[in-house]
């Protein structure tokens, strides 16, 4: 070899043979493909649903519901009254999110629509009552009291009215 030759270079990737070359090609396509795919299990994993639907109901929805309604018939004489109101309204809007979980759905149209629906009417209550708005609380539970005998007419009450049960 001559004192000016250029010094010969050897391309790291052409040192390892083939094999090796070939496993962490897939080493690295698997580590891109499934990291992805176990961070979207682990999202979607995170719900739990343990309560029933008729457990939700008298644990939250129904309790909730008469506080929304009666703060709605006689409005609240003070902060820590309409504060109340607004909290029940929060937890029956939350409610309605509940109602949409896992088994709890009955199905993906009717129920879904209704449950949003009872979202969207309890947080008006919350917001009505946010504002010491006692019109709007009225609104907002005549709205409630709708969206519930739409739900209950066909999933609880199978098809019998709401009104007529009521004695």
């Amino acid at each position: 070899m001559s004192e000016h030759a250029a010094p010969i270079r050897v391309d790291a990737a052409r040192t390892l043979p083939l094999a090796a070359r070939t496993l962490w090609v897939r080493v690295i396509a698997t580590a891109l493909i499934t990291v992805p795919l176990a961070a979207q299990k682990t999202a979607t994993t995170g719900v739990r649903p343990i309560a029933s639907v008729k457990q939700l109901h008298d644990a939250m929805i129904t309790p909730a519901s008469d506080a929304v309604f009666q703060a709605a018939g006689e409005t609240p004489a003070n902060a820590k009254g309409w504060d109340a109101a607004r909290n029940q309204a929060l937890v029956l809007a939350e409610s309605g999110n509940l109602l949409m979980l896992g088994s709890r759905a009955r199905d993906n149209a009717g129920w879904m629509k209704m449950s949003r629906a009872l979202v969207d009417a309890a947080a008006m209550a919350a917001a009505a009552a946010e504002k010491k708005d006692g019109k709007a609380l009225a609104a907002a539970g005549d709205a409630i009291t709708s969206t519930c005998e739409s739900c209950h007419q066909p999933y609880r009450d199978r098809g019998r009215s709401m009104r007529g049960n009521a004695k």
